[in-house]
């Protein structure tokens, strides 16, 4: 067997499991596939409910509420989106352009400080719990 051969079959492989991977995403999002650059590559998982362990079920409920708000009117989100300049969003729904922030235990002050990440491209809604 050659080693190079098999490095470089799979090399091409992983190329074209990416490209497809691109491909699909895009198909699937259609008019949303330019806002998607924003979001870092590894963290793409279109409409999924996502939370961490340390948040409120408050928290965690109203993104819930929101989720499902989303997809009745067919829209494409992603919930913890992390972008690729630095930050995280709770839910960014793709269709429209806007960053669903819930705001349950930070206050107006530290919310403001980490919306200044965000990309300017998207329009933030602050909601309480």
């Amino acid at each position: 067997m050659n080693l190079n051969k098999m490095m470089e079959s799979k090399r091409r492989c992983k190329i074209r499991a990416y490209n497809n991977h691109v491909r699909r995403l895009k198909e699937k999002c259609f008019s949303v596939s330019e806002r998607l650059q924003y979001i870092r590559f590894s963290n793409r998982k279109l409409n999924c409910l996502r939370w961490h362990n340390n948040e409120s079920r408050e928290h965690i409920l109203k993104k819930l509420d929101i989720c499902i708000e989303l997809k009745n009117m067919n829209h494409i989100f992603i919930t913890e989106a992390i972008f690729v300049d630095g930050g995280r969003a709770d839910i960014i729904d793709l269709t429209s352009g806007i960053i669903y922030e819930i705001m349950n235990s930070e206050n107006e002050k530290d919310c403001d400080e980490k919306v200044k990440n965000y990309p300017k491209e998207f329009r933030i809604v602050k909601l309480g719990v």
